[in-house]
C-alpha cells in the first residue's frame, strides 16, 4: 500500500487530500493506497471572512464548516496536532501518540500569526489574523469608538493575505463614513514598504485612493514595539505614532512542528522548490501554501494552485511515470477598496502585477468566493478555474505558460 499523509487541514491541505482521494479512489477501495489528513481542529474556517467579521459585523458562524463534511470519500481525517515530522524515518508523530508512516508526505501547516512576537503588541493592538474571535473584537471596538486616531500597522513580513492591511484601511474609512463620523477620525497606515502597497503598479492604484480618503501612509515604518500605556507605536528607525485604536498585522512564523522537527529555517518556513513544491533534498516530501519559504504571496489562491501541482506529481510518481509539473507562480489576490469596488493583484513568477481600475465586477467576483469556497475545496470546480486562471502548471522540462492575460486597467 502507498500511504500519503497530509499535515495541515487548511485550504491547501484539504484540497490536496481531496484531489488525491479522487484520483486514487480505485486504489483506495482496493486497499492499494491511503490518504490521511491530520488537522489541529475539527472545524474549517473561511479565513478571508475575517475582514467582514472585523469591519462589517458579519457573524463568524456563517463562515465555518466541519472539516469532515468537506472531505471526499477516501480521506481519513484526524483532528490531532502533528508533534514531530521525521523525514529520515518517514513518519509523523501526533500529540495523541500516533505514529503515521508515509510513502509521500505533504506539509501544509500554514503560517501562525504571533502577536507575542513584538513587545507590547498583543496587549496594545487588535488584529484579524488570529481568527474569527479576535476579528469580532475589532467590530466591538469600532462600534463603541467615539473618534480619534486609528492606526493600521503591518508589524511583520511576510504575513497572510498581503492585500488585507490595505483592505482594512479602506473598510475603516467606509465604516466611519457610514457612521457619519469620518471627520472625527484620523486613519494612519504604517508600512515597512516604501509605498502604500509593495508592488509599484498596485501602489499606483492604491496611493491616490488613500490620499483621496485622507488615509495617511507612513512608509519605511518597521514596528519594533508598542507601549499600551502611552498608546504609542515605535519603529526600528526611531519614529513613533500615537493611536487611540491600533489594528496590527502581527509577525508571522511557520508552524511549531516544522521548526521543532528541524525541517524549517529560523522562522519555521519550509524550504521547497518553487516549481515542483518538493522539499529540498526530499523527493517524497512536498510543502505548499503559507508553510513554505518560497518568496510568494501567502494566500489561499497560491495554496490552491500549488495543491494541484503537488497532487499531480504524487500521482504521477505512484503511477510509475517520470513526468513532473511545475507551478508558474500565478497569484490572484482580491483587494476590496470600498464603494462596492475591488481590484485583483495578479502576477506570475515572470510577470509582475499590471495597472488596473477598481470595478464592480471584480467586487462581485471577490464576494462570490465565500459562496463557492466549500465546493472549491472538493476539487470539483477545477474545470472552471482552469478557464479562469489559464495554464498555471507546465512540464518540468517545458516552457512556462503565463496563462491568459493578467487583468488590465479596463
Amino acid at each position: 500500500m502507498k500511504r500519503v499523509v497530509v499535515v495541515g487541514s487548511g485550504s491547501g491541505g484539504t484540497l490536496t487530500a481531496n484531489l488525491l482521494a479522487h484520483a486514487l479512489r480505485r486504489d483506495i477501495r482496493a486497499s492499494a493506497a491511503s490518504v490521511e489528513l491530520i488537522g489541529e481542529c475539527p472545524t474549517h474556517p473561511f479565513q478571508p471572512a475575517n475582514l467582514d467579521i472585523a469591519f462589517k459585523g458579519a457573524s463568524p458562524e456563517k463562515f465555518v464548516r466541519q472539516e469532515a463534511d468537506i472531505l471526499r470519500d477516501g480521506v481519513r481525517f484526524s483532528s490531532d496536532r502533528a508533534r514531530k515530522i521525521d523525514l529520515a524515518e518517514r513518519a509523523v508523530t501526533t500529540e495523541s501518540g500516533r505514529k503515521l508512516e508515509y510513502d509521500y508526505l505533504v506539509i501544509a501547516t500554514g503560517a501562525v500569526a504571533d502577536p507575542d512576537g513584538l513587545p507590547g503588541l498583543k496587549e496594545g493592538s487588535l488584529n484579524f489574523h488570529t481568527g474569527a474571535a479576535d476579528s469580532h473584537r475589532i467590530w466591538e471596538a469600532l462600534k463603541s469608538f467615539k473618534g480619534g486616531k486609528v492606526v493600521v500597522a503591518i508589524a511583520g513580513t511576510p504575513h497572510k493575505c498581503p492585500p488585507s492591511p490595505n483592505e482594512a484601511a479602506f473598510m475603516l474609512h467606509e465604516f466611519f463614513l457610514k457612521r457619519r463620523m469620518r471627520d472625527r477620525v484620523d486613519i494612519k497606515f504604517l508600512t515597512p514598504y516604501p509605498r502604500a502597497y509593495p508592488a509599484a503598479k498596485i501602489s499606483a492604484v492604491v496611493a491616490p485612493m488613500f490620499a483621496e480618503r485622507k488615509i495617511d501612509v507612513v512608509p519605511f515604518f518597521n514596528v519594533d514595539s508598542v507601549d499600551p500605556k502611552t498608546r504609542k507605536v515605535f519603529s526600528l528607525e526611531g519614529d513613533e505614532a500615537d493611536y487611540d485604536l491600533l489594528i496590527a498585522v502581527p509577525p508571522h512564523r511557520g508552524a511549531p512542528v516544522v521548526k521543532d522537527s528541524g525541517i524549517g529555517d529560523e522562522e519555521g518556513w519550509v524550504p521547497a522548490d518553487r516549481g515542483t513544491m518538493a522539499v529540498t533534498k526530499n523527493d517524497d516530501v512536498y510543502a505548499l501554501g503559507d508553510a513554505t519559504a518560497i518568496p510568494i504571496s501567502k494566500s489561499g489562491v497560491v495554496a490552491h494552485l500549488q495543491s494541484i501541482v503537488v497532487a499531480d506529481n504524487i500521482i504521477s510518481d505512484m503511477r510509475g511515470s517520470s513526468e513532473r509539473v511545475k507551478y508558474n507562480g500565478r497569484i490572484n489576490c482580491p483587494m476590496e477598496v470600498g464603494d462596492r469596488r475591488a481590484i485583483f493583484i495578479s502576477s506570475t513568477f515572470s510577470a509582475p502585477p499590471v495597472d488596473q481600475k477598481p470595478s464592480l465586477l471584480k467586487y462581485v467576483e471577490k464576494r462570490s468566493f465565500a459562496v463557492i469556497y466549500w465546493r472549491t475545496l472538493s476539487g470539483s470546480l477545477e474545470p472552471i478555474f482552469n478557464i479562469f486562471f489559464g495554464q498555471t502548471r507546465f512540464p518540468v522540462d517545458g516552457t512556462p505558460s503565463e496563462g491568459p492575460p493578467l487583468p488590465s486597467a479596463s
